[in-house]
């Protein structure tokens, strides 16, 4: 066999190879299963349910959340926990379902959840300016569960930092809504201020 001839052959062998890795990756890379939490929903999670449902990607989430829902389980049903993990989750997700899961923590009757989802919309939002992130931390802002015997509870505490850290009209609507408590209007002087 000449030269030529080796060389020829080997690079078919070579192309061969090749044309399998490729195949190879692009069934590595198809529609891997998705990973269904086995949970239940409504009970305090385990230490490893909780690590592991933050360890799921966006996509596997959102088909965990789309399993959950198509069960009848509402976010309400929750337990107080999941909804944590939830709202947590959807900081910086684009997923469809989590702008309504954010929106759904803030008007939570479990304060905590509140607070966090009030928190989790500043970060999304940072000097974005939003106005639809900026109507709602108004409006939960004077849910009247936020309040107890006319004094705020730390949520409202939590609204003015996100709408201080989500900037343009929010400064504004951050400074007017201080303006019915003393301690509202010392904790917005000095957020505002600090930057």
């Amino acid at each position: 066999m000449t030269f030529f001839k080796k060389s020829r052959r080997l690079g078919l062998i070579s192309m061969a190879y090749q044309f399998i890795i490729v195949l190879g990756l692009f069934a590595s890379s198809g529609q891997a299963a998705v990973k269904a939490l086995d949970t239940d929903w409504t009970k305090a999670p385990s230490t490893e349910n909780w690590k592991a449902f933050f360890k799921l990607s966006d996509a596997e989430k959102a088909q965990n959340w789309k399993t959950l829902t198509a069960k009848g389980q509402t976010f309400e049903a929750l337990s107080w926990e999941w909804k944590l993990a939830w709202v947590r989750s959807c900081t910086f997700s684009t997923t469809q379902d989590c702008s309504r899961i954010v929106q759904l923590g803030l008007f939570d009757k479990a304060l905590v959840v509140r607070a966090e989802a009030a928190t989790r919309l500043g970060q999304r939002f940072a000097k974005s300016g939003n106005p639809a992130a900026i109507r709602l931390l108004r409006t939960a802002y004077g849910v009247q569960q936020n309040v107890r015997a006319k004094e705020p509870m730390f949520v409202q505490y939590r609204i003015l930092q996100s709408l201080n850290e989500i900037g343009g009209e929010g400064q504004a609507v951050g400074k007017q809504l201080a303006m019915n408590s003393n301690s509202m209007h010392k904790y917005w002087t000095r957020i505002a201020s600090a930057k």
